[in-house]
């Protein structure tokens, strides 16, 4: 468990009827006494009786206010509408007296986070993040592929008590499945023929005291699920060949652009783990739905890869305006490589759109060298050398949307080897 100086905050999720849905934290820590006789599920806000806990009940007209517990301690009462499918609102009780600084209440991102946001709707997420960091609570992270889901985890480690220790991030899908048991959990001496001497610990040891993101979740095996679900329950499990409890510290962030909900309706994903997972669900928009964000993004990865590359690439204004009118099917992942290409391929100063071609068609996003041009406008050539073409331009493309081979694989509906072959012999030339 946290230390003492840590347990300051506790959430309810309540409904669009002001009916509490959810409970998330350690009330004792924050009041200095049971309150679970007032705050109890389901019941109306409007109907419990606060005068056992303040001087003053809260207004729930105000987002935003401070109240006095009966010890006369301070706590900040803040109501924030989240409109999710389950529940609409996050209250919080911030216990002001046991922190630091009210910063560990800010609603703003830090100078080191790597996510850009101007749009409404992300600053409505960070807000929500900036409280649910301070508790241990579970949060499950929706969204389409590379709308950032990893950065918003990270973000939250960074923003919490356990940002000091470890933070590890696991895709789910990329394990191979006779492997997954033993990197997830680890396995003791003798368990498997050529094992490591002694076991070896696996990631959720290697993540004690910090926070472990389990992304891809919905592609995790049944068999692996029932596990996952006896560390959410009790923070223990045992390895492979083991037959001792081991305890972990961490919290557990996941993620998926599944719906999950439906997967259990089909019997796909277990309903108990779901609702284990699905304590504080975020759900991130696609880039399409915020394009006030582009603009930033832009900026930022314009920066990051003249930096890494020693280049100083700007955009003129028609390539900005295309990029802000583009609907981005592959999300931040899709236009942090475009930008990343604009920097490396472009020989002016300035990258005029026609030094690096970016058409619609067929509601696709190509991005090609003058060398290579489109297969389909420079005139008949060799059969061989427009497949050949094609097949570059394709896996390419699926590389760029999914970020991994083996997703691009499962797209392309090929062996993830083909794509990593592929990838190293175009990486190469």
């Amino acid at each position: 468990m946290w230390g003492s100086r840590n347990n300051v905050n506790l959430l309810l999720l309540v409904t669009s009827k002001y009916e509490i849905k959810n409970l998330v934290g350690n009330f004792f820590s924050v009041f200095h006494r049971n309150t679970t006789n007032i705050f109890a599920s389901d019941r109306k806000l409007t109907m419990l009786d606060w005068s056992k806990v303040f001087n003053e009940g809260p207004n729930l007209n105000l987002g935003e206010q401070i109240l006095y517990t009966r010890n006369q301690e301070k706590i900040l009462f803040t109501i924030t509408k989240v409109n999710e499918k389950e529940f609409e609102y996050i209250i919080s009780f911030t216990n002001i007296s046991k922190c630091s600084a009210l910063g560990e209440n800010k609603t703003s991102l830090d100078d080191k986070s790597d996510i850009m946001m101007e749009s409404n709707k992300m600053k409505q997420i960070f807000s929500i993040i900036n409280k649910i960091a301070q508790v241990n609570s579970t949060v499950l992270i929706l969204g389409e592929s590379g709308v950032g889901k990893t950065m918003l985890a990270k973000q939250i480690h960074n923003s919490s008590p356990r940002v000091d220790h470890p933070f590890i991030a696991v895709n789910c899908a990329s394990l191979p499945e006779n492997l997954i048991e033993s990197e997830l959990f680890g396995y003791n001496h003798g368990t498997f023929t050529g094992g490591q001497k002694g076991g070896k610990r696996g990631l959720f040891e290697a993540a004690n005291k910090g926070t472990i993101f389990l992304d891809e979740i919905a592609e995790l095996p049944f068999s692996i699920q029932s596990k996952m679900l006896e560390i959410l329950q009790s923070s223990t499990f045992r390895r492979v060949g083991g037959t001792e409890n081991i305890n972990v510290d961490i919290r557990i962030i996941a993620a998926t652009n599944k719906n999950l909900k439906q997967m259990v309706e089909e019997n796909k994903f277990r309903q108990d783990l779901y609702y284990r997972l699905n304590v504080v669900p975020i759900n991130i928009p696609p880039l399409r739905e915020r394009k006030d964000d582009i603009p930033s993004l832009v900026t930022f990865f314009l920066n990051k890869y003249n930096e890494k590359y020693s280049q100083d690439v700007r955009l003129n204004s028609k390539l900005e305006s295309q990029l802000i009118e583009y609907d981005w099917p592959g999300n931040i992942r899709e236009l942090e490589n475009v930008i990343e290409r604009i920097v490396v391929t472009n020989t002016e100063q300035i990258a005029e759109l026609l030094d690096t071609p970016i058409q619609e068609k067929n509601n696709e996003l190509r991005v090609q060298s003058k060398e290579e041009g489109n297969i389909l406008t420079e005139g008949l050539i060799p059969l061989k050398m427009a497949k050949k073409r094609l097949e570059k331009q394709l896996i390419l493309r699926a590389y760029q949307m999914y970020g991994s081979t083996y997703q691009a694989a499962k797209a392309l509906k090929v062996d993830q080897s083909t794509i990593s072959k592929k990838l190293k012999e175009y990486n190469s030339n």
